[in-house]
């Protein structure tokens, strides 16, 4: 199993390089291989576990420099409005996807405080339907039992590889927000909802 866990994801590699050197060069895009940026995560991830100790300036700067860049936040909020089936604009869902930014960091930071985990540690990586990586990671903490978190990454619409989805106890961060939505589309009326989360 260890090296199916291995094989897959360098087979998406090898796919996802070969269908790039057939692009035409004008629009070729060199990615970071799924690879290459999972093991950068779980870099970076780990950095802001032990900075979350180290003073606020420090966390904040690390979350917009080096952990917001991982997410596909656009991608988030088209799945989470998606449940709407409403015909919403690209402001609105731009706009939207700012909010839903903050309040995933905002949230990531709060779980991270709160664990004290001391270490994130790969598991394994697996392909998924449509060209997309799933990422068991282990979180080790102080308490003898750590946890376990799945990362999904696909490419985004420039090619760049980024995380879609979060799962963490079998719950996914796109589903949360999408019961989360509904609840208030259904209170308070779908623009209402487009202007909090």
């Amino acid at each position: 199993m260890k090296r199916l866990n291995i094989i897959l994801p360098i087979l998406i590699l090898f796919t996802s390089s070969a269908t790039l050197a057939n692009a035409p060069a004008e629009t070729k895009i060199v990615p970071t291989s799924p690879v290459e940026l999972i093991q950068s995560a779980i870099v970076k991830l780990n950095q802001l576990t032990k900075a979350v100790t180290h003073s606020p300036a420090i966390v904040g700067s690390l979350v917009d420099q080096e952990i917001a860049p991982l997410f596909d936040f656009n991608h988030i909020a088209g799945e989470v409005l998606w449940v709407l089936n409403a015909d919403l604009r690209e402001i609105e869902i731009k706009s939207f996807a700012d909010r839903l930014k903050k309040d995933i960091i905002a949230t990531l930071l709060v779980k991270l405080s709160q664990v004290n985990s001391t270490s994130l540690n790969f598991v394994s990586a697996r392909p998924m339907v449509g060209n997309s990586v799933a990422v068991k990671l282990r979180v080790d903490s102080y308490s003898p039992f750590g946890f376990y978190i799945d990362l999904l990454f696909h490419q985004n619409v420039y090619g760049n590889w980024q995380i879609f989805d979060v799962v963490l106890n079998n719950d996914s961060l796109i589903n949360y927000y999408q019961k989360r939505v509904l609840i208030q589309a259904r209170r308070y009326g779908i623009y209402k909802v487009l202007g909090k989360i």
